[in-house]
Formats: C-alpha cells, structure tokens, sequence
C-alpha cells in the first residue's frame, strides 16, 4: 500500500508516509479518509521521501479543488510535507500543492524531519486527537 496512517497519541500528530509509485486516485482517497477520521483536527507530518509520482502538476488544481469540497468551511491543522532534498520534481509538486490550497489550508515543504515536526508542534497543542 503507497500510504500509510498513523496517529501518535503521545505527540497528537497524525503521521502519514507515501511510498513507491504513486497515484493521484491514491492522494484522494488519502483527502477522503483523513475526512473521515477527523484526521482535520491534528497536525499531519506527510512523508514523501519515499514516494514516486505517477502524476503531473496538471493534475493538482482538481486535487485542491477536491480538499476544499471535502473540508468545506472546517478549519484544517496545518500539514508538514518531507520531501528528499535531492528529488528537485517532488519538492515543485509539494510546493506547487501548498500554493494552491494557501487560501484554506497551511502547507509547509521541508527537506528534513525534524524541520517538519518542529514546524506542526508549534502549531498543534489545542489539537490532540482526530
């Protein structure tokens, strides 16, 4: 399976890793199942490090547009996404995703996990459990 979920109790962080080829059917199913778990509420750390995209940036706008229907006027945690620092396509792509849903939603790209995990727990202390 290209995504794995899991919600850290301790933490309060939903940790969400993708790996091998990826599809963006894969990333709205990921939208709708964090939907369904009220998995808005928490700080989610996404893991790309590991992950191949099987899309293009074309196909970003309709994935937004899908997060923003799905979330509709709920008030979203903020996202970390790692990306591998030498993988120049999925650092545009994560860019380019948190450009496109910056009106609703607080997406921040870094190349490390700590840098990530710093980033959420500073936002996420009233936010502990989806």
């Amino acid at each position: 399976m290209p995504i794995d979920r899991r919600f850290d109790e301790a933490t309060g962080i939903l940790w969400t890793t993708l790996r091998n080829g990826l599809t963006i059917e894969e990333l709205r199913e990921h939208i709708t199942a964090v939907r369904d778990m009220a998995g808005h509420r928490v700080c989610e750390v996404v893991d790309t490090r590991d992950a191949e995209p099987l899309f293009s940036a074309k196909e970003f706008p309709a994935l937004a547009k899908l997060g923003r229907q799905v979330f509709g006027d709920l008030d979203p945690a903020p996202r970390a996404v790692i990306v591998n620092p030498n993988d120049l396509v999925s650092f545009g792509l994560a860019r380019l995703f948190s450009v496109l849903v910056a009106p609703w939603l607080t997406v921040r790209v870094f190349d490390s996990e700590s840098a990530a995990v710093a980033f959420v727990e500073g936002h996420s202390p009233d936010r502990r459990r989806p």
